[in-house]
């Protein structure tokens, strides 16, 4: 067999680093007693930001399953849509950041 008609050996590409979540490795952060109220108020701001994302992005996807007339197969499956598990996900950090917002705070008259 002729080697300049064969096929080069196919290398696989390395893996690619996963891209990093806006708010990957803060949450930890914020429930940290020495955490800045900034610092958490700006987290809070961001998570707020993407959660009105989420709800957009859910609102697409729904009108364009619709129009092509099929379902969610996830939501089918698991009875909730991925985009409603990480409304529901970001939704909860909301809340422990609030509430870890509202702990770091000095009280009224201090």
């Amino acid at each position: 067999m002729d080697m300049s008609q064969t096929n080069p050996a196919h290398h696989p590409a390395p893996p690619l680093d996963p891209p990093a979540l806006r708010l990957a490795g803060r949450l930890g952060e914020a429930s940290d007693a020495s955490a800045d109220a900034a610092s958490m108020e700006q987290l809070l701001e961001e998570a707020r930001a993407l959660l009105a994302t989420l709800k957009i992005d859910r609102a697409r996807v729904e009108a364009r399953l619709a129009e092509l007339g099929r379902d969610d197969p996830i939501e089918l499956v698991r009875g909730r849509s991925a985009l409603d598990e990480g409304i529901e996900a970001c939704h909860q950090a909301i809340k422990r950041l609030d509430r870890s917002l509202l702990d770091a705070r000095p009280p009224a008259g201090s």
